[in-house]
C-alpha cells in the first residue's frame, strides 16, 4: 500500500508488484542490486516516490522492454513556434508513446480545427495534454477567441503499464498545465479535473453555447464511450464535428469507439462519417459531422441510461443493459 511517512510518499514493493504484474522478489532484487534506498515501515519494505522513475527504467530493462518514442516529423522539429517546441519536448517523455496521439494525428487535429474555426472545443480525455496542445495550436493559428475545454480525471501518479506506456509521471494535471504554459496557449485552454459524467451534468453551465468540435478520447470501454457520446452528442451544433480516436479494436484492443460508430453513427441518416487510417499504428480516427438532430437516437440513449440507473444495483440490471446496447437503435 501507499503510505505517507514523515511528509513523504512511499510505495511498498508488494503494491508495485501488483500494479506492474511482476514478482515482488524481482522488484526487491533490482532495489538491492541497484542500491535503491529501502525503507522499513510498519514491517514492510517501501520505496520513496522520487525513486520510482529510475526503478521503472531498471525494471523495464530487466524485462527486455525498450522505451518507444514517436518519430518526430521534420516540420515539427524545425518549427520555432512555442507550441511546436513544447510538443517536441513532450514527445521525448517516456509516458507519451503510444498512449498519446502521434505527431501526424495531432497535426491532423490542428489543421482541422484551423479550417473549421470552431467557437469552442470540448476534449474528453486529456491524459498529459499532448492532444490539448495540438487542438489549442489550431485555434491559435486562426486567431480564434475559442477555448479548448479539456476534461480528465488526471489520476496521479501515472504508472507504467507496458506496452501502453512505459514511464512514470507524478502529477499529470500539473504536467499538462505547465506544457500549455510553455506552449504559450494557456489563454486558449481550460482544464476540468472531473469525470466526464460530471462534466455532462454541468455542460450547459460551463459552456454557454453549443459544441462545434467534440474530441472523445476518454474511457474506451463500450459503456464509457456510449456514455460520453450520450452526454455530449446532443450538445453538438448542427454542422459540428465529433472525433473518435482508437476505432479499430483489432489494433488498439478497445471496443467502445467502434461500437458507437457501428451501432449509432452508421444507423442514422443524420451523420456524415469518414474513417481514417493512422500511423505509426493504425488505431484509427473517425471524423463525424452532425447533419441534424436525431430525436430517435437521443431518446434511445436517454432511455437506456435511465433504465440502467434504475436497475444498476440489481443482478439482472447489467445483463439487460448489455442486451439493449448490443441491439442498438433498432430496438
Amino acid at each position: 500500500m501507499t503510505v505517507n511517512y514523515k511528509e513523504e510518499v512511499f510505495y511498498s514493493t508488494q503494491e508495485l508488484s501488483h500494479m506492474w504484474k511482476v514478482p515482488q522478489e524481482q522488484i526487491k532484487k533490482i532495489v538491492t542490486d541497484k542500491q535503491f534506498t529501502q525503507h522499513q515501515i510498519n514491517g514492510g519494505e517501501y520505496i520513496q516516490k522520487h525513486d520510482l522513475d529510475n526503478l521503472v527504467d531498471e525494471l523495464l530493462s530487466s524485462l527486455g522492454v525498450s522505451h518507444v518514442y514517436y518519430e518526430i516529423p521534420e516540420f515539427l522539429k524545425t518549427c520555432t513556434s512555442p507550441w511546436a517546441v513544447t510538443l517536441v519536448k513532450m514527445y521525448q517523455d517516456k509516458f507519451t508513446c503510444p498512449a498519446s496521439i502521434s505527431p501526424i494525428q495531432g497535426d491532423l487535429l490542428r489543421t482541422l480545427v484551423g479550417d473549421i474555426a470552431p467557437k469552442n472545443v470540448l476534449e474528453i480525455g486529456c491524459y498529459t495534454g499532448v492532444s490539448t496542445v495540438w487542438l489549442a495550436a489550431g485555434l491559435e493559428q486562426v486567431g480564434s477567441k475559442a477555448t479548448v475545454h479539456s476534461v480528465d480525471l488526471f489520476v496521479d501518479p501515472i504508472m507504467p503499464v507496458a506496452p501502453s506506456h512505459c514511464g512514470y509521471l507524478d502529477n499529470p494535471l500539473e504536467y499538462a498545465q505547465k506544457s500549455v504554459d510553455s506552449a504559450q496557449l494557456s489563454h486558449r485552454v481550460k482544464f476540468h479535473k472531473m469525470h466526464s459524467i460530471e462534466m455532462g451534468e454541468k455542460v450547459d453551465e460551463l459552456l454557454n453555447e453549443s459544441i462545434d468540435f467534440l474530441f472523445i478520447d476518454g474511457d474506451h470501454t463500450i459503456t464509457g464511450c456510449v456514455n460520453d457520446f450520450r452526454l455530449f452528442y446532443p450538445h453538438v451544433s448542427v454542422g459540428g464535428y465529433i472525433i473518435l480516436h482508437d476505432i479499430y479494436p483489432e489494433v488498439c484492443a478497445w471496443n467502445g469507439p467502434r461500437y458507437v460508430i457501428d451501432n449509432f453513427i452508421k444507423k442514422s441518416p443524420h451523420f456524415e462519417l469518414l474513417e481514417i487510417k493512422t500511423s505509426p499504428k493504425n488505431f484509427g480516427m473517425a471524423f463525424i459531422r452532425k447533419l441534424g438532430r436525431d430525436k430517435k437516437l437521443e431518446f434511445f440513449l436517454q432511455a437506456t441510461s435511465k433504465l440502467s440507473d434504475t436497475i444498476r444495483d440489481k443482478p439482472i440490471g447489467n445483463f439487460i443493459r448489455k442486451r439493449i446496447l448490443r441491439s442498438g437503435i433498432n430496438t
